[in-house]
């Protein structure tokens, strides 16, 4: 397991001290560190080679073990830097796509902003009073989605300015077509008759129906614009609605999260104090009894002395002797098994080699529960091996004073002093083994070691899981940022569509005014035909009249011209043949033509004004056709223009549209991209976690065989002790022992110093390189929230929070069920260990606190 540390033998694999025995006593539980104070005393006894052998091979095991330990944890760490190197990796990759995302989208809004700049004074803000007020709704969000939903709804309302333009534009080329068309009409009056008339009509219905389909278009448009922009109005209210909801989801789940975890979290911390102070009381009752001990090895000396003696004093003290020695022994046979807790004899050497080992192996996974029922039990077997030796004292006791006073009246004076050198054997032996037992306490403070090294390992355990929680807490942030990201992809490709959408919709408008555009120019083009060909006929008409009247008039001309020759030829014949007889005749004659052609001459000039008026009025009407022909021209000039101004209009849309086609295919090519990294991620992770699994298989495998290793070990332990005890006679090397005892407590003081003080320098570099640690984690933080705060625009944020949050629950509720399967089978191993208890429950009677223990694991089991 990651981040898991083990200690073996008081020291760590991490190279920190956790404790080591140092005496004969336990101590009390006086640094908040882990540490305990070990309180020793000089113990006679002797060690025999057998024992240094065993201690050798304990040894060496236990050096295999560390190195093994430290293997695991140099690999563990290796492991963990790997991960972060990773993790480091993905969040690089993911903040470069997310600084490109904004620096794209920053571009998109500055154009939007110089678009919105051109014309903020005819932007008219046309809202319904529901969309204004939802409006004002939308802006109490301050978030992001809610800023780019009003972006958005910018570009709308400056693209409906904007064809609100163009219709108004293309409505004023309508009317002045329709306006020249009906002045046409009125100019030509009565004479439009015909075909003419007949085509003038049907322009003006096209043209009329032309503007009707722009109306239409017009209106259609309004009502899309609005539809849009409710529509965005209710995602924006819809989404400040989730973000609400996702805040009372998180607040909800925090307070169900703490609401779980505090209850059984308060009912461990009760059990750890009433265990701590089950343990201090125990602790006090065995140093009294090791005390007691100890009087009675006394007490014994004091007897052997006593049957050194002569017979009379033999007869007066060790009456006095065996009566005082009879309530000690049977004290020593209550209270001694109540201190095996804490001392252990040369009988039950191996048992506590045996709870060593087991307690190193199976610390990692035990409770403080199963430590207690553990070494409850080994206590009991302790307790009951020691138990049966007492008694068989006892009873040799008790045989040998039966005997004793059996032979006392009849004793012969060589056999008196056979049996009390027996006596004094037997003695001997007793308070050897008394003395072993104390001596034997040196080892066991190794209990109170593991249970020192138990609490350091809790301790570090919770820094572990603390740490756990805060990678967790960050591979959750992460996680948060990568699903934001898809979110923003998700939005990004959902505005695309929108605008895929409504490029849609201004191409079906584009399309439709160019068909209209053409139409008109078709009806232009034709109506133009029509008129010229009409003003030429006109014109040849007009031609063909002034022809005439000039003919009519140059015959008139040539008429009265020769009526006045003709007049003239007889006045000149008369004045020559008689002037004379007929003045008065010729003078008559010469009156009367002279009125008759002035009447002529008056009559030709009348015409010939009538028909000049008429050629002025011809040329005007000319002149009028002409420059009528020279405004529709420069109509149709303009029209051409404009033609040419909606053309490059078009191109410049058809441009626009291919760059945005192409954004489109580059943000299709990013989101691939992205999808294919986030999957290369999925497998890279997929793979580490098959190779974690594989380590942990390793792990156990290992863990396996260093168990069948010890039991192997303990196999070997036991033979030596069954040699042990065949060498417990040899009492030669106890004042050698004893000098090798205290030099040995004096080097374990000095190895316990040294140790403490490396202890304090590294846990001293350790708070630091923490300490350091939490700084750059902190810094790092500060960053990654920055950056969380600016790339927090997503709009369909709270659809994957209630997938974070189902899934989460769906973890916790396998974790709960996980954690409800382990409470079920350590009730399992307590109901075996009742059992099993409860079966030597008439043995146990006899031991104080024992039964309470029972009656309290009882009760938790009904309960």
């Amino acid at each position: 397991m990651e981040g898991e540390v083990v200690m073996v033998n008081g020291v760590t694999s991490n190279g920190y001290v956790g404790g080591v025995s140092c005496g004969n006593e336990l101590g009390q539980v006086c640094n908040g560190n882990g540490l305990k104070q070990v309180n020793s005393e000089n113990v006679s006894g002797g060690t025999s080679v057998s024992e240094d052998m065993n201690g050798n091979l304990a040894e060496v095991v236990l050096e295999d073990w560390e190195n093994y330990w430290e293997d695991v944890s140099d690999r563990l760490m290796i492991s963990r830097m790997v991960s972060d190197s990773v993790i480091k990796g993905m969040v690089t990759a993911v903040e470069q796509d997310c600084a490109e995302r904004i620096a794209a989208k920053e571009l998109e809004l500055a154009t939007f902003k110089e678009r919105l700049q051109l014309g903020p004074d005819t932007c008219e803000d046309v809202r319904l009073p529901i969309a204004q007020k939802a409006y004002d709704i939308g802006k109490s969000c301050s978030t992001s989605a809610c800023k780019t939903r009003e972006n958005m709804r910018g570009e709308l309302y400056a693209l409906r300015n904007l064809a609100r333009e163009q219709f108004k534009k293309v409505k004023k080329k309508i009317d002045c077509a329709t306006g020249s068309n009906s002045v046409k009409k009125t100019s030509s009056g009565s004479e439009l008759v015909g075909l003419s008339g007949i085509l003038h009509e049907k322009h003006s219905e096209s043209w009329v129906d032309v503007n009707k389909t722009l109306q239409c278009l017009n209106t259609t448009f309004d009502s899309v614009c609005k539809k849009v922009d409710d529509i965005l109005i209710c995602s924006n209210i819809t989404f400040c609605e989730s973000q609400q909801g996702d805040k009372l989801l998180a607040k909800v789940e925090n307070v169900v999260t703490q609401t779980m975890f505090r209850s059984p979290r308060e009912e461990f911390e009760e059990k750890l104090e009433n265990d701590s102070k089950l343990c201090g009381i125990q602790n006090m009752n065995w140093l009294e009894k090791f005390n007691d001990v100890a009087s009675l090895g006394i007490k014994l000396e004091a007897i052997q002395k006593s049957l050194s003696m002569p017979e009379s004093e033999l007869v007066s003290h060790g009456s006095n002797d065996f009566e005082n020695f009879h309530p000690k022994a049977f004290g020593n046979h209550v209270t001694r098994p109540t201190s095996l807790y804490g001392e252990n004899g040369t009988v039950d050497e191996p048992n506590v080699h045996v709870a060593e080992s087991y307690d190193f192996q199976q610390l990692k996974h035990m409770s403080k529960e199963e430590l207690v029922t553990y070494f409850s039990n080994i206590i009991t077997k302790i307790k009951r091996d020691n138990e049966s030796d007492l008694h068989q004292l006892t009873d040799k006791y008790f045989c040998l004073k039966r005997e004793y006073l059996k032979m006392k009246g009849s004793f012969v004076a060589h056999m008196k002093y056979d049996e009390f050198d027996a006596l004094r054997k037997k003695i001997v032996q007793v308070s050897s083994k008394l003395e072993n037992f104390l001596s034997e306490n040196n080892r066991f403070p190794a209990l109170t070691n593991t249970l020192q090294s138990w609490e350091n390992m809790k301790h570090k355990l919770e820094s572990l899981l603390s740490e756990n929680n805060h990678l967790r807490d960050c591979l959750n942030d992460k996680g948060n940022e990568v699903k934001c990201l898809k979110e923003q992809v998700s939005s990004a490709a959902s505005e695309i569509l929108q605008h895929s959408l409504a490029e849609q919709n201004i191409r079906k408008l584009v399309e439709s005014l160019q068909s209209a555009l053409e139409e008109s120019c078709i009806k232009a083009s034709l109506s133009e035909e029509i008129y010229k060909s009409v003003l030429r006929e006109q014109i040849a008409q007009i031609r063909c009249s002034s022809e005439d009247s000039d003919m009519e008039l140059l015959i008139t001309q040539e008429i009265s011209d020769i009526i006045l020759r003709e007049a003239a030829i007889p006045a000149k014949t008369a004045n020559k043949y008689g002037f004379e007889d007929s003045d008065i005749e010729s003078l008559i004659m010469q009156g009367f033509p002279s009125l008759v052609f002035t009447e002529i001459i008056r009559d030709a000039g009348q015409q010939l004004d009538n028909l000049h008026q008429k050629a002025l009025i011809n040329q005007e009407k000319v002149t009028s056709l002409e420059r009528k022909s020279l405004e529709k021209e420069n109509e149709l000039r303009l029209e051409v223009e404009e033609k040419d101004k909606l053309k490059q209009e078009m191109q410049d849309l058809r441009f626009a549209m291919e760059h945005k086609e192409r954004l489109a295919m580059d943000l299709s090519v990013s989101l691939s991209k992205e999808r294919e990294r986030f999957e290369l991620a999925s497998k890279d992770l997929i793979a580490l976690r098959e190779h974690a699994s594989r380590e942990r298989n390793k792990l156990d495998q290992k863990l396996a065989q260093a168990e069948a290793v010890l039991t192997e070990v303990d196999r070997e332990r036991s033979a030596a002790f069954t040699l042990i005890q065949k060498l417990n006679d040899k009492l030669s090397l106890s004042e050698a022992r004893e000098q090798t005892i205290k030099k040995e407590m004096e080097m374990a003081a000095n190895r316990f110093s040294k140790l403490f003080a490396e202890f304090e320098w590294a846990v001293s570099g350790a708070i630091k390189s923490t300490t350091s640690r939490l700084e750059d984690a902190s810094s790092h933080l500060k960053a990654i929230t920055g950056m969380a705060n600016e790339l927090r625009r997503s709009e369909l944020m709270y659809k994957l929070k209630l997938e974070r949050g189902n899934t989460d629950l769906r973890m916790a509720e396998s974790e709960v069920d996980l954690l409800g399967d382990e409470v079920d089978a350590l009730l399992r191993l307590l109901e075996k260990i009742y059992i099993a208890l409860d079966h030597y429950s008439p043995v146990l009677k006899h031991y104080p606190g024992v039964i309470e223990i029972l009656e309290l694991v009882k009760r938790q089991l009904s309960g």
